[in-house]
């Protein structure tokens, strides 16, 4: 019985697949059939009616001009791309005299992290864009050699240079994976013992106000509607219901005038103060003037301060406690292969001043160097 079940729901979403196929064209067909084929578990019957009509989709959408490398965005994002790991000279895309391989997918990423590698290619508009770089970047160095522009001492020592910037960088990680930094969880529990209060959430006061601005009308004008408008709320009209109707505030329409945070530092120093003063949820202020006009606020709700165990802020405390450590002994390691002796030739260093100037040429005067 379960078997059955489990075979009409895959057939029946597998179908539904078909059906984005069979009924539209262009993206918009692509997008619907990756959203139904991600809840499928195919038949393998079924299997290659998609594969037809897949293709068949791809040839509508090239003979319309749309780009193939957005078509194979889309393919990989499809829940069936994101389950295979293809070999490293499986090839990716081609374009004229250039032909892009996982293994230059890999190497276009080989500095970013594991974490930082993930997350940049879960997109398919910037896998589109990287396929697109190391295709035009191919092409034109292709071009490049043709030219025999690869063959000067100057571009094989460039080359080794960006050799040696590239295992410099991966050298760095390796240290801070590789250095010793102690104990971290004793020294972060130091860190909160010393100042446990650091790690408070602080407390929030939210609020509505309501803005009569002073751009519209004189003060005095803006001033007698305020203190209006402020009675009628004291006489316990809707606070809400005055918003809409008195405030110049623009966002009121989105927000009814509501202020998630009425103490942040963001805001007005004389509204902030005003809001310190409410105490009771509901409690109106007085009049408040601020650079922007007279305001009314009214305290929805004040929220204390909440205190947090080490348990509950330990693994933020040992992940930037470890990353500065790391930091620290990467920097350690430099400093001392910095302080080693330099030895130079002091002719052949000014020498340097001149190297690049053309035949009877001068420099331009030269900008004082910052102290």
């Amino acid at each position: 019985m379960l078997s059955r079940h489990r075979d009409t729901a895959r057939n029946a979403a597998t179908n539904r697949a078909l059906n984005c196929l069979k009924l539209a064209s262009g993206w918009h067909c692509l997008a619907a059939f990756f959203r139904a084929l991600s809840v499928a578990i195919l038949d393998e019957s079924l299997i290659s009616t998609l594969v037809m009509e897949v293709w068949r989709v791809l040839k509508m959408a090239l003979v319309k001009g749309c780009s193939a490398l957005v078509i194979v965005s889309l393919l990989m994002a499809s829940s069936l791309a994101a389950e295979t790991r293809f070999p490293e000279q499986t090839i990716v895309a081609t374009r004229g005299t250039a032909s892009v391989t996982m293994l230059d997918v890999d190497a276009a990423l080989y500095g970013l992290t594991p974490r930082q590698r993930a997350n940049f290619m879960n997109s398919p508009k910037r896998i589109e864009e990287l396929i697109d770089r190391l295709l035009i970047n191919q092409q034109l160095a292709n071009e490049a050699r043709a030219a025999k522009l690869d063959q000067s001492a100057q571009y094989r020592e460039a080359v080794k240079q960006q050799a040696d910037k590239i295992l410099s960088e991966q050298m760095a990680m390796k240290l801070r994976t590789d250095l010793p930094i102690g104990d971290v969880e004793m020294l972060a529990k130091e860190r909160y013992d010393v100042n446990p209060n650091a790690y408070t959430i602080p407390g929030r006061a939210d609020v509505r106000h309501i803005l009569i601005d002073t751009k519209s009308r004189s003060d005095a004008e803006a001033k007698s509607l305020a203190e209006s408008v402020r009675a009628r709320a004291l006489a316990g009209e809707d606070f809400i219901a005055l918003v809409q109707e008195n405030s110049d505030d623009g966002s009121k329409r989105s927000n009814d005038g509501e202020i998630p945070d009425g103490e942040a530092d963001s805001l007005d120093p004389d509204f902030r103060a005003a809001v310190k003063k409410l105490k009771t949820n509901g409690e109106i202020s007085p009049l408040v003037k601020t650079q922007f006009g007279y305001h009314i606020i009214m305290l929805v709700q004040r929220y204390p301060a909440q205190p947090q165990s080490f348990d509950e802020v330990k693994e933020r405390i040992v992940t930037e406690l470890a990353n500065r450590l790391r930091d620290e002994r990467v920097k350690e390691h430099i400093d001392q292969l910095k302080s080693m002796e330099i030895k130079a030739t002091p002719d052949v260093v000014a020498s340097l001043r001149t190297r690049y100037l053309p035949e009877g040429g001068s420099a331009e005067p030269s900008i004082p160097e910052e102290k």
